[in-house]
């Protein structure tokens, strides 16, 4: 009978948490999982195999891993160990739901692409693309490890985390090209909408804008949006314009009035409503809980 857990994985040696364990990276994790124990998978999950082989099965689908192969695991991916050499050992990150949607300026088609991994949930890296994301881990384990963190040091680790995204998010996108070079009308036009919101700075925050745009409406263009990456067009442009704030919030030298300018919100006040609403306090105060490094 399988057995289903939260914990699937133990680590030869402690993971490292960083941000309240919205990122986890492991060092020389080896799978041990006893005979055919299913385990669900919370956080979004990339490894990369390092030496030896082993086979899995992801949500019922079999997953055969070599040296070179990424494996990348949704949250609520179950995995089922099948067998593995005795060197067999893996290495990469858990990256939490929470953190992964808070990293809003990795692209947009990376929420398009869920139903791709789910089908194909190993992807064999070339050399180079090893070799790179041997870098990232390397410097982003270093990171986390530091003892004695510089100021920016949250601020630095997430940025090399959002650009370790992009990376990844390429080598996912290549392969996707390859084996779905053709897409629906509604692909396209989220597509479309994604290349039109990282484009625009400041980001107009309506939703007309963009509809207007792209010749559809904004009814339409929410709905395909939902339809696609599970969030509404208004969510989407919220998280983008949220992440310029937060940008410009951690710049001491800007003044709110600045920032309120550069982003043409009508007013400090609206600003500042906007602010709390969607970070949960005033924009000094965020501001101020930043400097601290918190």
């Amino acid at each position: 009978m399988s057995h289903t857990s939260t914990t699937p994985l133990q680590a030869s040696k402690e993971a490292q948490s960083f941000f309240d364990n919205r990122l986890n990276i492991i060092t020389d994790l080896k799978i041990r999982l006893a005979g055919r124990e299913q385990v669900r998978l919370e956080a979004v999950s990339v490894f990369l195999c390092t030496q030896g082989e082993g086979t899995f099965y992801v949500n019922n689908r079999e997953a055969c891993l070599g040296p070179g192969d990424l494996l990348i695991c949704m949250p609520g991916s179950l995995l089922e160990s099948r067998r593995s050499t005795s060197d067999f050992a893996i290495s990469g990150f858990y990256l939490s739901r929470r953190f992964f949607e808070e990293l809003s300026t990795i692209p947009l088609e990376l929420w398009n692409s869920q139903s791709y991994i789910e089908c194909n949930p190993v992807l064999h890296l070339s050399p180079q693309s090893t070799e790179l994301f041997c870098h990232y881990y390397d410097l982003i384990s270093s990171k986390l490890s530091d003892r004695s963190p510089l100021k920016h040091h949250q601020l630095v680790t997430t940025l090399l985390i959002q650009a370790f995204m992009y990376e990844f998010h390429d080598t996912l996108s290549n392969n996707m090209e390859v084996a779905a070079p053709h897409y629906t009308s509604a692909d396209n036009l989220f597509r479309r909408f994604a290349d039109l919101l990282l484009q625009s700075y400041p980001r107009p925050r309506a939703v007309k804008w963009y509809a207007d745009r792209l010749h559809v409406t904004p009814k339409y263009l929410s709905t395909v949006c939902k339809q696609t990456c599970g969030c509404t067009a208004s969510h989407l442009i919220n998280r983008y314009v949220l992440e310029d704030v937060k940008r410009l919030l951690m710049r001491p030298e800007k003044s709110i009035k600045q920032i309120v300018v550069e982003l043409e919100f009508p007013s400090i006040s609206f600003f500042g409503k906007y602010v709390k609403k969607h970070l949960g306090m005033a924009p000094k105060f965020y501001r101020q809980r930043k400097d601290r490094g918190e």
